[in-house]
């Protein structure tokens, strides 16, 4: 059984499918970058090796999708992997795509249908919403009678309360807020399994507050577990956020 994609990687896949363009960015040092651009994801993977071998400096290129609308994801092993899941299946027609859809348990109004340079691929244009909780019917007074007290009845056990239900973060719609120049939240690092990464997550947050383009881009993350890939994300949002500002204010 392939391993679970996580909704992160899998939103990623999703522009990276739909990209026009790929720009590449290697660490000089001292905030210094060589970037450069190309048509489509192996053309760009050959200008990162390139990049690579000619600077020669340990570090690896950053690879960045770019969507017609502006939107972008970085290009890592796990978007690669969700790019391969059977959801990312290319289609010849539109009509086989939707129906594709459909048969995974997704709302007509939420279905899009987009048209890429190999064909077709459907997304989910809404968040997957929190499963809603049963509702407890109360008996009518009037169809059961009210049981004879007894003496040795015993008290009712109370009931252990509910666990917390989690819901599915929208990345969809932070990377929207982002573009707008709206740093995202930090991911919540609470849990024991987030301990160790604790110390890296609070110098992300410092450079995403500070503004450090450069730092952000030339924070190297290795996104193998969910807190690695939790801290991609907020650090690729973060980078959205503070171009956008600087737009802005140009």
């Amino acid at each position: 059984m392939p391993a679970k994609v996580h909704p992160a990687d899998e939103a990623a896949a999703r522009i990276i499918a739909r990209a026009e363009r790929f720009e590449v960015a290697l660490f000089q040092g001292q905030g210094r970058y060589a970037k450069a651009e190309a048509p489509t994801l192996p053309q760009a993977r050959e200008v990162a090796a390139r990049l690579e071998a000619e600077i020669a400096n340990g570090k690896r290129a950053m690879i960045y999708a770019l969507t017609p609308e502006g939107r972008s994801a970085l290009v890592t092993d796990a978007t690669e992997t969700a790019m391969d899941t059977s959801e990312m299946q290319i289609y010849t027609k539109k009509f086989n795509a939707r129906r594709a859809a459909q048969r995974a348990g997704i709302p007509d109004d939420r279905i899009e249908v987009l048209r890429t340079p190999k064909g077709y691929v459907w997304r989910d244009t809404g968040p997957m919403a929190p499963a809603p909780a049963e509702a407890a019917v109360a008996p009518s007074a009037e169809a059961v009678p009210a049981a004879a007290p007894s003496a040795k009845a015993e008290p009712a056990a109370t009931p252990e309360p509910a666990a917390p239900k989690r819901t599915r973060i929208d990345y969809d719609k932070l990377e929207a807020e982002a573009h707008k120049g709206q740093l995202p939240e930090p991911p919540d690092f609470s849990a024991p399994t987030h301990a160790r990464f604790g110390n890296k997550l609070a110098k992300l947050t410092e450079l995403a507050g500070t503004g450090d383009i450069e730092a952000l881009r030339a924070f190297e993350i290795n996104p193998v577990s969910s807190s690695p890939k939790a801290m991609a994300r907020y650090r690729d949002l973060c980078i959205i956020a503070l171009e956008a500002r600087a737009e802005a204010a140009a």
